[in-house]
């Protein structure tokens, strides 16, 4: 009977989990992604104790890895071949300070599990996502219907990420009581709000167009006034689906109390919102971008940090160099601009600039 674990090797593994979760304070989809590439190394090894791991074992993994296939059959892309390798690198440096394995495990051969730097670079290398104009944001709300509790729901999570930059996993983890109507105010509360790095976020709308503001405004009055919602309930609930015994199906027949557990059903309102309007398809993350470019063209210094901290930037630099990048128009419409309006409006705060400095010197 041929073994399909070790049992050596699912103890290391489960204690580096537990020194992922409760030391490093990972997500769990994070240790899902090093769980997946810890067990290609051992389909590779066959099951070898972990305590073997040599430079051999390590080149000759890279090899196989970069030889093997995905479920479309296609070669397995540089990103995934790099980001797998970093993770079997970043498991074995571990493993070769564990007492068990301190003597057994060769801590030098993890260099070799490593692309050459242009592979490394190019596995890094991601496709700049187009960005939406404020008027397309306009045409898709405009188009989109309005009568049943879903479609209102529906639209208002479109005008809501258009005003709040908010990201997908924090948007579909908020209470209607995150959100102050009077204030136009959002409090990403993290101890349930899904933000990055579970950081406390206060958001102020945008001031774009106040029928996007009405939009929010009149959904959250309407789920709390006609549907029978609490401050504690999910701002954007997911839909409620029945059994049909009729048509032996299950069908949505209205919306639910529950949050929900992913974020691909509010990517398809999108897809379907952009469909509606016949305008392309823009990913909810692309709002975030579609801000800043507005805040650079339009704003003071002053703003620009104000919208930094409203989309959950500590410093102005991270949202410049994460959002800021101009396509080739908006640069050579840039550059032609220079010394014709105001420059305050184009230029990065100083104390900002001084601490980026500050930290890249650091490391």
């Amino acid at each position: 009977m041929t073994t399909k674990y070790n049992p050596f090797n699912e103890r290391m593994k489960k204690q580096y989990e537990d020194a992922l979760l409760h030391g490093a304070h990972k997500e769990s989809r994070t240790v899902d992604a090093v769980w997946k590439a810890i067990n290609l190394f051992e389909q590779f090894t066959g099951l070898r104790d972990f305590t073997t791991f040599n430079k051999d074992q390590a080149k000759g993994f890279k090899q196989w890895l970069e030889k093997q296939r995905n479920t479309q059959n296609e070669p397995l892309s540089l990103s995934t071949v790099c980001s797998t390798l970093a993770n079997v690198r970043e498991f074995f440096k571990w493993l070769a300070t564990h007492p068990l394995c301190i003597r057994k495990v060769d801590g030098q051969a993890v260099m070799y599990l490593r692309l050459s730097n242009n592979d490394e670079r190019a596995g890094r290398a991601t496709r700049e996502l187009p960005v939406p104009k404020i008027d397309e944001i306009r045409q898709v709300l405009e188009a989109m219907p309005n009568n049943s509790e879903i479609e209102k729901r529906d639209k208002a999570i479109v005008a809501f990420t258009a005003l709040t930059g908010i990201r997908i996993d924090a948007l579909i983890s908020l209470k209607i009581g995150d959100v102050g109507i009077q204030a136009k105010e959002v409090w990403q509360n993290p101890r349930h709000v899904r933000t990055k790095n579970r950081k406390g976020i206060t958001t102020f709308f945008m001031p774009f167009d106040p029928t996007w503001e009405k939009i929010v405004i009149d959904w959250i009055n309407y789920a709390i006034n006609d549907l029978g919602f609490t401050p504690s309930d999910p701002l954007f609930p997911k839909q409620l689906v029945l059994n049909n015994p009729e048509k032996m199906a299950f069908e949505a027949v209205g919306l639910s109390r529950e949050h929900w557990a992913g974020t691909t059903p509010v990517r398809e309102i999108f897809k379907e919102a952009f469909a509606h309007a016949a305008l392309q398809y823009y990913h909810p993350h692309s709002f975030r971008k579609m801000l800043v470019i507005w805040a650079m063209e339009n704003c003071s210094q002053l703003q620009v940090k104000a919208l930094s901290q409203n989309i959950g930037h500590e410093h102005a630099m991270t949202t410049y160099n994460a959002y800021g990048k101009l396509n080739v128009h908006e640069q050579r419409k840039a550059i032609i601009a220079i010394g014709q309006g105001n420059p305050d409006l184009q230029s990065v705060p100083v104390e900002e600039l001084l601490k980026e400095v500050g930290r890249r010197t650091q490391k």
